[in-house]
């Protein structure tokens, strides 16, 4: 870069010399005469002698004598901008004609920024299926029968964070599942896309498959034991229905999370 730079600099005050030389030098093409210099004076004619006549005839007087017109003057009123200017005007469009294209040259070759990579670009398959795992792993532990029962008793009293220990660290879990989920969903719909083969991938979409099974069978436990918490006391009936579908959420959801546990052994062999 420093090479090209004084390259520029070399050109530049050489065209700077040619202009300033052209401009202080006095002499014109053709070898005109210069400026203020005097014409060239015409010669009178002799006098011319006497006839033999009596009277001698006036001598005529010489005409007087005529310079020069200074050049530049009468012919170059009519004549338009002088060579002068004209060879300044030429070496000021070549100047700025050659900085031009330096400038253009200079742009053409300048390097293009390097670009950082983001941090979702720099990850690989590996961290997709690690991060994926690791976010998975917590909703399993998180999504329990316990959580779904105290999802709903919160729901029929009108509550979501209990006063006692136990309700307060249901509260918690129940408040990072929807966020916990989204983070695990999109790591491993990246490791799915990112996967080397057909084989693991069908397996990362297996992990998250289960893992929106296990999330709707807490869901329908906890209105089970909504629905159940509003039966009246006096209604056996309505009661044993109630217990009923209590048992049959309760066993969904223990599939579920079978599966989910099948699901994420299996992922974690495909790291």
């Amino acid at each position: 870069m420093s090479h090209r730079r004084s390259l520029r600099t070399f050109i530049l005050i050489a065209l700077f010399a040619m202009i300033l030389g052209a401009c202080d030098s006095g002499e014109l093409p053709g070898g005109t005469t210069a400026p203020g210099e005097p014409g060239t004076t015409v010669e009178a004619p002799e006098t011319t002698e006497a006839p033999p006549a009596t009277e001698a005839p006036v001598t005529t007087a010489a005409p007087p004598v005529t310079e020069a017109p200074a050049e530049g003057e009468g012919e170059g009123e009519g004549e338009g901008i002088s060579q002068e200017a004209l060879f300044i005007g030429l070496g000021i469009l070549l100047l700025f004609l050659v900085i031009g294209w330096l400038m253009g040259r200079s742009r053409k070759q300048a390097p293009a920024p390097a670009t950082t990579p983001t941090a979702a670009e720099a990850k690989t398959y590996a961290d997709y299926v690690r991060d994926g795992y690791s976010e998975a792993r917590w909703l399993f532990d998180a999504l329990t029968d316990e959580l779904a029962l105290w999802r709903g008793n919160a729901l029929f009293d009108d509550r979501t964070a209990p006063e006692d220990s136990a309700g307060t660290a249901m509260a918690d879990s129940w408040a990072q599942i929807d966020s916990r989920m989204n983070s695990a969903t999109d790591e491993l719909y990246r490791a799915e896309a990112a996967a080397p083969d057909q084989t693991t991938a069908a397996t990362v979409r297996q992990t998250v498959d289960a893992l929106s099974a296990a999330r709707t069978a807490v869901d329908r436990r906890a209105e089970a034991r909504f629905n159940t918490r509003g039966v009246a006391a006096d209604d056996q009936h309505e009661l044993a229905q109630a217990a009923d579908r209590e048992r049959l959420a309760s066993s969904t959801l223990a599939e579920a999370r079978s599966t989910l546990s099948d699901a994420l052994i299996a992922l974690s062999a495909v790291s």
